[in-house]
């Protein structure tokens, strides 16, 4: 049987890279996915409503330097270029908030936020939780930016990972979604769908990876998937994953993030194309806070994001719940005569999802340095790849990418010393 240069496991942002790079550099590849489809958590829906929608990644982070955006230039994919995305829009329960009333919460949020890098920076690795002010008029809406940032809550975030995390400030949204261009940058990639790994053996002279479809052999391998299914034992390993791996992957586990999204006949907002809202009911303080997208260039759809403990906790709870949440927070803002025009909704599964397992990655408190031993190599032959292996642009499709052509390189440069090694001398 024909043995590759190198196995990749999960074809998602960091698995397409690490492939594609691969075959730059002449190595044989072998590309194995779990799910019908390329892209894993960058995944755009135009399916279900007839106009594009992304049920994960969104945005290009950190756009003036993230190298996806200029791929999305070369591929004509446009993208909205605007200095601050956020555009006073907050919703309090019973009246729209005054100017005044948002720019204090954004100033609590943005002070909160000056203080966790402060104590991550200096070496305080603490919670978030810690540096909050979580008694004040804002305290909701403040827990729940972090949670959309960090898929954890507050108490969840690392202060020391948070600091590390490079933001220049651009966040531009893609007009045709993020998962187009994945798609569209990765068109004719050979890839084997529908094609789970079940167990992996890296002890032989070659690696062997378990699969319905038959046993791959391979010189190297790279496997991409999320921490939380890592440790989920999904794929069973032999030899074990070392215990300092196994403890990181513990320490750096997959946060929470879903969507829900309403589509409707017509304009029902009255607000500019591509807004984006703040809900926080001051009626009732046990009510969880949530933002939403609205009208994104012009689709008439309203798209909820609910973050950390709020979108697990909907998610276990089941589609049912997690929509009638974001529903009522939407006829709060918008009159409950808005569902007369509502031709469909649609609501993500990430934490159940059973090949993603959750969102994106989040250091717990005191462990920020635990990403350092994910980007370590395994093996001399096993490599990770992913956001999750990202010093510092960890949660986003750009530092998947960055982290797959980084392990690419890692082989290449591996295989290179084995077959000098091998040379007669």
């Amino acid at each position: 049987m024909t043995v590759v240069d190198v196995a990749v496991v999960g074809a998602g942002a960091a698995g397409l890279a690490t492939a594609h790079r691969a075959y730059e550099l002449g190595l044989s590849c072998y590309l194995l996915e779990a799910k019908p489809r390329i892209g894993g958590r960058t995944h755009t829906d135009t399916e279900t409503f007839g106009v594009p929608w992304d049920r994960g990644a969104h945005w290009l982070h950190s756009a003036d330097v993230n190298p996806l955006t200029r791929i999305a230039e070369e591929l004509d994919h446009p993208y909205l270029a605007r200095p601050r995305p956020f555009d006073g829009n907050f919703h309090l329960g019973e009246r729209w908030g005054a100017k005044a009333e948002w720019r204090a919460y954004r100033d609590e949020f943005e002070a909160a936020y000056e203080r966790a890098h402060e104590a991550g920076e200096t070496g305080h690795d603490i919670s978030v939780l810690e540096v909050m002010d979580n008694g004040s008029r804002w305290a909701r809406m403040v827990h729940h930016i972090f949670t959309a940032i960090s898929g954890m809550p507050p108490s969840g975030i690392s202060t020391g990972d948070l600091a590390a995390y490079r933001d220049s400030g651009a966040n531009w949204p893609l007009v045709r979604g993020y998962g187009a261009l994945i798609e569209a940058r990765y068109a004719g990639l050979p890839v084997e769908l529908s094609t789970p790994v079940s167990a992996i053996d890296t002890g032989g002279t070659h690696i062997l990876l378990e699969t319905p479809r038959g046993t791959v052999r391979a010189r190297s391998l790279v496997v991409t998937v999320s921490t939380n299914v890592l440790a989920s034992g999904a794929i069973r390993f032999t030899p074990e994953l070392p215990l300092p791996l196994q403890s990181a992957l513990t320490h750096v586990p997959t946060g929470h993030a879903n969507k829900v999204a309403f589509h409707f006949r017509r304009d029902v907002f009255g607000l500019p194309e591509t807004s984006y809202v703040n809900f926080m009911d001051e009626r009732d303080p046990s009510r969880p806070a949530a933002s939403f997208q609205i009208n994104p260039f012009g689709s008439n759809l309203a798209i909820a994001y609910l973050g950390g403990d709020l979108a697990e906790g909907l998610d276990r709870a089941g589609e049912v719940e997690m929509i009638s949440f974001a529903r009522a927070a939407l006829s709060d803002m918008f009159g409950s005569d808005i569902v007369r025009d509502l031709s469909g909704v649609s609501a993500t599964r990430w934490t159940s999802d059973p090949h993603t397992l959750g969102a994106y990655s989040c250091a717990r408190p005191g462990h920020a340095d635990q990403r350092a031993v994910l980007a370590e190599p395994v093996s001399e032959r096993f490599f990770l790849a992913g956001e999750a292996v990202s010093a510092d642009w960890y949660s986003t499709v750009q530092g998947a990418h960055v982290s797959g052509i980084e392990a690419a390189e890692k082989v290449a440069a591996l295989l290179d010393r084995a077959i000098a090694a091998a040379r007669p001398r």
